[in-house]
């Protein structure tokens, strides 16, 4: 993946639901864009007003590859309607509000682990969870462009009709793909939803649903959506035999309130504990620099100090950003997905316990 930045002008903005919007973005160098997997996201380096640094982001790309864009489609991100003291979310809320057709922001190449191996063919069920549908657009659309005959279970997980994202695309897309077999399920609908039409059903993703709609357990799965929901269905899933191996997750966990929450509260302890006597050194890099109250994690500080770490979820999740760690030991802020092996560390998530040498 190449390490550096690329400057991508929107070229269009298209409403998908009362909360979210497509953008679609166009390379200003000209250059072939870099393929992609279905279901991979694209990382982002946004330039925000008031905040002291860029803004680092990854949002998942909501179509397969073609040549032309790239496209993401964004939910923004509202407080609790009894929390309204809480900030709407400041990447979204700067895609929503701020961004407009012509301005220019920065990406890098697609990255990720969770994607669709265009090379299987056994059945698969894509669970998906409000603007988590992301991903399984990708996935759905590379399948069709295709024209591969995979059995596909897709099941859609909503709130109500006013959230309902590409509603008119995926009923084509099952009308013309015999294939693709999709059931949405809004949680409270609206008096105008109406159901056979808007819906098939009332209620959330559980184990009694698949039971009734697949026509076996034993398949692969891909689930996205709120954290909440993907550990339920996780759980369900390993408890009726399903190997974890054959779960695959794509974690929302950065984008939600709660994570903020618990995270700035981390970051908050872990500044009180900076000392202008630890230190990190990168090691390729050659920089021996303090650690930086400034910084949430180890990979903040390289991005501050001009040290280039290749990152995916910035969450943990992706492995993206393993590391091998020469020296010294790190604390995590919260539990990650990838498990690092001794001698490795995942820069995205942790912070220095003692003065620490990185091989990057």
């Amino acid at each position: 993946m190449s390490q550096s930045y690329r400057k991508f002008a929107v070229q269009s903005v298209v409403k998908q639901s009362e909360s979210a919007k497509s953008f679609i973005l166009v390379p200003l160098d000209g250059e072939p864009l870099v393929p992609f997997l279905p279901g991979q996201h694209l990382p982002l380096r946004l330039h925000i007003a008031g905040q002291p640094r860029p803004v680092i982001r990854c949002y998942t790309l909501s179509d397969c590859f073609n040549e032309r864009h790239y496209r993401l489609t964004i939910k923004k991100e509202l407080p609790p309607p009894d929390q309204a003291n809480i900030p709407s979310g400041l990447s979204s809320t700067y895609f929503h509000d701020v961004l407009k057709i012509g301005d220019v922001i920065e990406a890098k190449s697609p990255s990720g682990k969770f994607y669709l191996d265009p090379n299987e063919t056994h059945p698969v069920a894509m669970l998906a969870g409000g603007i988590g549908v992301t991903p399984m657009i990708s996935m759905i659309n590379g399948l069709c462009q295709a024209g591969s005959s995979r059995e596909v279970y897709f099941v859609f997980a909503l709130r109500h009709g006013g959230d309902h994202v590409f509603k008119e695309h995926l009923r084509a897309i099952a009308a013309r793909c015999p294939n693709i077999r999709m059931h949405v399920l809004y949680e409270t609908p609206r008096p105008e939803d109406a159901p056979g039409i808007d819906h098939d059903r009332i209620g959330r993703i559980d184990g009694a649903l698949l039971r009734q709609i697949l026509p076996s357990l034993d398949m692969e799965y891909y689930v996205c959506g709120p954290p909440g929901m993907m550990n339920a269905i996780s759980a369900t899933l390993i408890n009726e035999g399903i190997a974890r191996e054959r779960i695959k997750t794509e974690s929302f966990g950065p984008s939600s309130l709660a994570f903020r929450s618990a995270l700035a509260a981390e970051v908050q302890d872990s500044n009180t504990e900076a000392s202008p006597e630890l230190t990190v050194t990168f090691a390729k890099s050659g920089k021996i620099v303090p650690w930086s109250s400034d910084a949430a994690t180890v990979l903040e500080l390289a991005e501050m100090n001009g040290v280039d770490i290749t990152f995916g979820c910035r969450y943990g999740d992706c492995g993206t950003c393993l590391t091998r760690l020469v020296s010294g030991r790190v604390k995590y802020l919260h539990p990650t997905d990838v498990q690092p092996d001794p001698g490795t560390c995942l820069p995205c998530s942790c912070k220095p316990e003692t003065a620490i040498e990185l091989d990057a």
